[in-house]
């Protein structure tokens, strides 16, 4: 659990990355209005934030599970 919840971090984190350089360059589809590259923009920062989100609720999860008190047998 660990170990997704890392690689998703780090996913998202690329992929912020990647349209921050697209966005600092003026990288864009070619041919397209410039209405259309900015919603595409703003899709691939919201992609990034929720792999973020995800690997950080999975690491959680996971390091509530190993902390968690043992349960009571009735």
């Amino acid at each position: 659990m660990k170990r997704v919840g890392t690689m998703l971090i780090g996913l998202g984190a690329a992929v912020g990355a990647g349209v921050a350089l697209a966005i600092l360059t003026h990288l864009g589809l070619a041919g397209v209005p410039w209405i259309v590259n900015v919603a595409l923009a703003k899709l691939g920062l919201v992609a990034s934030g929720g792999l973020m989100a995800g690997g950080a609720a999975s690491l959680r999860l996971a390091n509530r599970r190993k902390t968690a008190l043992p349960r009571a047998e009735s």
